[in-house]
């Protein structure tokens, strides 16, 4: 079967090398002059496998009435006139129940373990480096209420894989030394030692090239446009360079896939959530962390990528524009100065923003349409780099007609 994949971040050059695996003919479209160089270029590191969580939470309302007002708040809603985010926005606020919080992190973990072993199986198979850590994920807890809050719903998963290790900061500095200058900052940690970090361009460019060698073809600089419909069918893509003809079609274009299928008469809760990350060499330096670190306070995340400090965070509901704000990037360049002063030189970091693609409960989309031959796989949110090889393989098995290897419910357009 001819398959089009539109979309070469980590998600589409997954979707089509498993696409190809599945011994599809398979074409990549993508508006960029190369792979991963959208959302996935400089996020922030961690493959959360056993702590993907919703960022719809029940402690969401009140982080934004704490932070109301400030330029370098963690989540920053601007709602300007604009009937698309007020009811995105509307719709995520409604999810920060408690009920519907653990119902999303129940789905979110499934699909993540499952993506993790397949994550697994491809880098080994096809021998892509990435600046790749086992190494595990701190998150660091400012006092004892709230290390002690984290660790009660933590430790009520059944499953013990998704339990973390509760430590106190004597052990915390047995696994990250890094962190003796700012020790007194932190009453503990919560440690996940099966959990990965890594660099997802890396990655992505590695996998791409896998997937090139063994017969995908990629289209660069060209932009799709729309699809030209025939019944229940998609007869012909719309793109800038004219028309593509294929036997099946996937949408794996992030926070630009609703503007694409609404043409269509399709509708995805999709709404980009801009975030931030900075990247600090740390070459000379020996104050640079190697484990993985999630500061909860601030809602920032740091990874080790060789010689490169990535930090990364915030959250800004502010439309289709990935403009840098100085105070954002300031508020990521303090907090990583306040854990790590001597971590690399920052003069030299590099800035960076990108569009996360969020649904109202943080979930990807999956699967099927109302079209007989067009798929979707699409807003991964800020867990894309988690997600990809999972969600890659399961759209794969349901184009080749084989059931998916995991259940999908919760992760299908029919939840919306």
């Amino acid at each position: 079967m001819r398959v089009i994949v539109f979309g070469a971040g980590v998600v589409g050059v997954a979707t089509a090398y498993y696409l190809n695996q599945a011994g599809h003919e398979v074409t990549v479209v993508e508006q960029n002059e190369g792979v991963g160089l959208g959302t996935s270029f400089a996020n922030g590191g961690i493959v959360s496998a056993f702590t993907a969580r919703p960022w719809a939470s029940p402690e969401v309302p009140l982080m934004l009435l704490r932070w109301f007002g400030r330029a370098d708040a963690p989540y920053l809603f601007r709602l300007r006139p604009d009937m698309q985010r007020i009811t995105w926005a509307i719709k995520f606020l409604r999810q920060c129940t408690k009920k519907k919080f653990l119902k999303s992190q129940e789905i979110s973990l499934r699909l993540s373990t499952y993506s993790y072993a397949c994550l697994r199986d491809v880098r080994e198979k096809e021998q892509i480096e990435y600046d790749q850590l086992s190494q595990g994920v701190l998150h660091l807890c400012g006092t004892e209420r709230e290390m002690n809050e984290a660790a009660n719903s933590e430790l009520g998963f059944e499953d013990k894989q998704f339990h973390p290790e509760i430590i106190n900061m004597a052990e915390v500095l047995k696994i990250e030394p890094a962190l003796e200058s700012s020790a007194e900052k932190y009453a503990g940690a919560l440690y996940y030692p099966r959990d990965e970090s890594g660099d997802a361009h890396k990655f992505t460019v590695g996998l791409a090239g896998a997937a090139q060698r063994q017969g995908v073809k990629f289209c660069y600089a060209t932009s799709l446009e729309g699809f030209v419909r025939q019944g229940r069918k998609i007869s012909e893509a719309k793109t800038d360079k004219g028309l593509l003809e294929a036997d099946a079609y996937v949408v794996c274009l992030g926070s630009f896939s609703p503007i694409v299928l609404k043409q269509i008469g399709i509708r995805m809760p999709i709404y980009p959530l801009k975030g931030y990350s900075i990247t600090i060499p740390t070459l000379g330096y020996s104050g640079a962390p190697k484990v993985a670190l999630h500061e909860s306070s601030r809602r920032v995340v740091m990874s080790r990528l060789g010689s490169r400090l990535r930090v990364a965070g915030t959250a800004e509901l502010t439309g289709y524009d990935n403009t840098i704000t100085p105070a954002r990037i300031n508020a990521l360049i303090d907090v990583t100065k306040n854990i790590f002063p001597d971590c690399g030189d920052f003069a030299k970091a590099k800035h960076w923003a990108g569009l996360r693609p969020m649904t109202p409960d943080c979930l990807p989309i999956l699967g099927t349409t109302a079209y007989d031959n067009l798929f979707i796989n699409t807003g991964h949110g800020s867990t894309g780099w988690t997600y990809a090889c999972g969600s890659g393989r399961v759209i794969a098995d349901i184009i080749s007609g084989a059931k998916a290897e995991i259940d999908l419910s919760g992760l299908t357009s029919e939840r919306f």
